[in-house]
């Protein structure tokens, strides 16, 4: 399935490779839907057909479930079909988050069919059919080849969901998913019906029905997350890292944060760099840097610089105390930027901790005092000022 999913890519999008580019993205989009609204108005056609000569609850039921991944695939046709339009006044950062309302749509279309599923099914379940459903083997036969073919399209919708990292196709993969899974308990129902079980079908439609909430509820958790403003990955983290310290002079990257808007990503981070260079050539590392990070993740980066010195004669008396301090409590991760000043016969100690995650404001606060006050009585000539990082910045 991979090499036919290569195949219909190289062949029927242009540009193919350039997965950042929204137009390019809005093609997979539309290559998705399209086949997935030509293939599932075919079985919904052939399972309603089916359903309706031997009087299946669980069969119709599934029809329509099959039918409404025909108007998901439209809708998401549309999703990426907005996601592509540039900024203007009203959305500086672009449309390229139409692509996940679009996947939350999907996802609340889905719960609203479960419910009216589970709803005929419990019907059945109350009032059974008096009669058996009797059913061919040849008719039970067609319909695992309709599981197939989901299955298929299923894959399909994955591998380029994959291919440009797309959640909303993802989400169009379960929604094909949850439909062959259904069509194989719609079967197990017909099975039991040749046994005269005549609630089988009934509790059958039931299963499906939770299926298919639960598949919403899942694309819906998908969808929100980045609406919301979801944590950047590790792998993401560890990628700005990596290009940010290729740049000479850079000794640490710390607070970074991360803001997605479709394809477009805005990235912010500061780097800790030496103070015995004149300014121009600290300003000179951080455009380099941004340039480093942008041809890296194809986003826009602004950095933000710190620099320390290192040579201070105190430095690594205070920063091996700190150490000590921040190492000994399990509430505080890392400790970095640490700049040390003399404001007269005072000494200043300044630096930031990184908290983990979970801690509140007011935790944050009682946290810096007490390490505050322990380095104080460590130090007591030295002045401490520490700053914990916001739970959106990252230095780890």
């Amino acid at each position: 399935m991979k090499k036919i999913t290569q195949y219909l890519v190289r062949n029927l999008i242009s540009d193919y490779r350039d997965i950042g580019d929204v137009t390019v993205r809005s093609h997979y989009g539309a290559l998705e839907a399209w086949v997935s609204i030509g293939v599932n108005i075919l079985l919904f056609l052939l399972k309603g057909l089916l359903g309706v000569m031997i009087g299946s609850v669980a069969v119709i039921a599934d029809a329509f479930h099959t039918l409404s991944d025909t108007g998901t695939s439209i809708i998401i046709l549309i999703g990426f079909k907005i996601a592509k339009k540039p900024g203007d006044q009203e959305h500086p950062f672009g449309h390229g988050r139409a692509e996940h309302i679009s996947a939350l749509i999907v996802s609340i279309a889905l719960i609203v069919t479960g419910i009216e599923v589970a709803k005929s099914a419990a019907e059945r379940i109350i009032h059974p059919t008096i009669q058996s459903v009797e059913i061919s083997w040849l008719i039970i036969g067609v319909l695992m080849v309709t599981v197939v073919i989901k299955e298929i399209i299923a894959r399909f919708a994955r591998e380029l969901g994959i291919m440009i990292r797309s959640k909303t196709l993802e989400a169009d993969f379960w929604h094909h998913r949850s439909d062959a899974l259904s069509t194989v308990l719609v079967v197990a129902s017909l099975i039991g019906g040749r046994w005269g079980l005549s609630y089988f079908d009934g509790l059958a439609g039931v299963l499906v029905a939770l299926v298919i909430i639960y598949s919403g509820y899942k694309i819906a958790r998908d969808a929100i997350n980045p609406l919301l403003g979801e944590r950047p990955s590790e792998e993401l983290l560890g990628e700005i890292k990596l290009a940010a310290k290729t740049v000479a002079g850079v000794e640490g990257v710390h607070d970074v944060i991360v803001h997605h808007y479709g394809q477009l990503n805005m990235v912010s981070l500061h780097i800790e760099v030496l103070d015995d260079r004149p300014i121009l050539a600290l300003h000179d590392i951080s455009e380099k840097v941004e340039a480093a990070v942008e041809k890296k993740l194809h986003c826009n980066a602004v950095v933000h610089i710190d620099p320390f010195n290192r040579n201070h004669q105190r430095y690594k008396e205070i920063r091996a105390v700190i150490g000590r301090m921040t190492g000994g409590d399990r509430r505080i991760t890392s400790f970095h930027d640490l700049r040390i000043l003399n404001e007269g016969s005072q000494v200043v100690a300044l630096f930031d901790i990184t908290l983990s995650e979970g801690l509140s404001m007011e935790s944050a606060n009682a946290i810096t005092e007490q390490l505050s006050r322990h380095i104080s009585g460590e130090l007591p000539d030295v002045k401490v000022v520490i700053k914990a990082e916001p739970g959106f910045a990252y230095s780890r």
